[in-house]
């Protein structure tokens, strides 16, 4: 069997067929369960590919999932055959429980009997948030790049209530994927429905209140597994307040952190530190489990 294969018939229970790229450690003991962030996909995420080898290399199973939000807009195929349209878009954040269960899921199936879930940027949202409504047996949780998805909004979207009301409005009258009149933090267009779900006052996806001063903390509070995060130096502040992270696990007795210096948001020219650092980790708190 190849060492990297490509799985493409995997569906969440509510019938989505998304894709995943498998890292195939033949020791089947430990994988770790890639989310990535918005609108991203393994093209985009280099580090994520370097990643992976590393921790074949070291016997160690990579899985990378495609969720529903990969790319700006796309079209998923459905088991019947027909396709919806999906893309980060058009994504409910809620939906993301289907999703990693799915992966999850493919990962036992593949053989494995340990797991460690892994987020990077918007994905780490969605697994504090699946972690809190799931409570997984898993090992840990590696968060990268983690954000306060709500907060960098108030911060960058200065029509942030204008664009909220209208949003509102079109889903009041039926139109929730109608697209909002402006941009989304100036490059993308995004439907009324995400809007909303993503960033009206009750939004699950406010679970990482860094800069909205906000003690809305009890998702972030309820992990009780070991935490590994991390995030570039060059990354705006919002990324950057890890030692917060440490102090607002409260359930958490295992957390470490590091600021990786010089390099961005997607670790460019530190792929090779990243993976050691995440190999690192497990070696030292899992192997001999």
């Amino acid at each position: 069997m190849s060492k990297i294969e490509f799985i493409n018939n995997a569906y969440t229970k509510d019938n989505l067929r998304l894709p995943m790229v498998h890292f195939n450690s033949h020791k089947k003991d430990i994988c770790v369960i890639f989310i990535h962030g918005m609108c991203q996909s393994i093209l985009d995420n280099y580090f994520s590919v370097v990643c992976g080898n590393i921790l074949l290399e070291n016997n160690i199973g990579f899985l990378y999932q495609h969720n529903r939000g990969h790319s700006i807009e796309n079209d998923i195929q459905m088991r019947d055959g027909s396709y919806t349209r999906c893309g980060c878009m058009y994504e409910i954040f809620e939906d993301c429980i289907l999703d990693i269960d799915l992966a999850i899921n493919k990962a036992k199936e593949l053989g494995y009997k340990k797991f460690i879930l892994m987020g990077h940027s918007y994905g780490c949202n969605k697994l504090i948030y699946y972690y809190y409504k799931k409570q997984p047996n898993i090992l840990g949780l590696i968060l990268a790049s983690a954000p306060d998805m709500v907060g960098l909004q108030l911060y960058r979207q200065k029509d942030y209530k204008k664009l909220l009301k209208e949003a509102k409005e079109n889903i009041d009258n039926g139109n929730s994927t109608k697209l909002l009149s402006n941009l989304f933090e100036e490059y993308m267009y995004i439907s009324s429905q995400t809007y909303y779900n993503w960033f009206n006052k009750n939004s699950n996806l406010d679970n990482l209140p860094i800069m909205g001063n906000s003690e809305n903390w009890y998702q972030f509070e309820s992990i009780k597994v070991p935490i590994l995060t991390f995030s570039g130096s060059n990354e705006t502040e919002n990324y950057l307040h890890l030692d917060l992270l440490k102090e607002k696990a409260k359930n958490c007795n295992d957390f470490e952190y590091k600021i990786i210096n010089n390099t961005n948001h997607f670790y460019s020219n530190k792929e090779e530190q990243i993976g050691n650092i995440i190999l690192d980790w497990i070696k030292k708190k899992f192997e001999s489990n």
